[in-house]
């Protein structure tokens, strides 16, 4: 099972770096795997596959060089990745007791990193809205024959209305990625503010990281008040650009992707996703999304 391979991987790259593995506690897993090992005060990020360790080394760059932009971020423990049992393992620091940052704050630092300037090194690609989708499709093992296909042909249609896509917003450094969890948030008088995730930091359209806030109010999470209050303090609405649709249904075939890449190993999570294929067939996602 990932979870235990991830646990052990974290476990295994700490003692190679010649730090305490001990009080190992899964964070977080999804496509990847956060575990922290609280002996040696670190997070230990696992990424499944030893073919990404350029993703990985690129993000680590990535982090070194927001700093330096004056954009706050989770910074590395050791500049290089360690390769255990196939996966690729990175260290960083840990913020202890951290929590999720609100809408306001996500947005006023969302502004923060879009206004930082686009750099030379590390050299920023472009946003790739269906990274890795055929390979959450291949790994998918519960989706039927039927409901692959039908994804599949949802991701070529909505490859084509990118490409004719127009934003009303300059382009910028982009998170990737950009939602509430993302950006933690330590409490008293050292407080920190800190981005993580910073693997799909990318130049593009600002309004890619607006899509997800947006449509996880679409989805029921947030109130129309606590919608407002991240339109407010960003100064604009993704929904009203024209590019909404095609941003929507992305974002909206990636969250079932993802779903549905794990749903071997979380069976609960199988009838969310069949749900989500539903609704994007009858067109009438996000209605009835849950969590999982």
């Amino acid at each position: 099972m990932w979870e235990q391979r991830a646990m052990s991987a974290a476990r295994r790259a700490a003692t190679a770096r010649g730090l305490d593995s001990g009080g190992s506690r899964m964070v977080r897993v999804g496509e990847n795997a956060v575990v922290h090992l609280s002996a040696a005060g670190v997070m230990a990020k696992v990424v499944p596959d030893e073919g990404l360790i350029e993703l990985v080394r690129h993000e680590l760059a990535v982090a070194q060089w927001l700093a330096s932009a004056d954009v706050p971020v989770m910074q590395p423990v050791a500049e290089e990745p360690v390769i255990i049992d196939g996966c690729v393992v990175a260290l960083w620091e840990y913020l202890p007791e951290a929590r999720s940052a609100d809408l306001i704050t996500l947005a006023r630092f969302l502004r923060r990193l879009h206004a930082a300037p686009i750099p030379d090194s590390p050299a920023l690609p472009s946003v790739q809205p269906f990274s890795r989708l055929q390979e959450r499709l291949t790994s998918a093992v519960t989706l039927n024959a039927a409901d692959r296909s039908f994804l599949a042909a949802l991701g070529n249609q909505l490859s084509e209305q990118w490409k004719q896509a127009t934003f009303d917003l300059p382009t910028t450094v982009v998170h990737g990625d950009a939602h509430m969890d993302n950006l933690l948030v330590t409490d008293g008088a050292d407080g920190r503010l800190a981005f993580v995730d910073l693997e799909h930091v990318a130049v593009g359209p600002p309004e890619w990281d607006l899509t997800l806030t947006a449509l996880y109010y679409e989805c029921g999470w947030f109130t129309a008040d606590q919608y407002r209050s991240f339109t407010g303090e960003y100064g604009f609405d993704v929904r009203m650009s024209a590019a909404w649709p095609v941003l929507r249904g992305i974002r909206m075939l990636r969250m079932t992707t993802w779903l549905a890449q794990t749903a071997a190993d979380y069976p609960e999570r199988q009838a969310q996703l069949e749900h989500r294929i539903a609704s994007l067939r009858d067109d009438s996602a996000p209605a009835g999304w849950t969590g999982f």
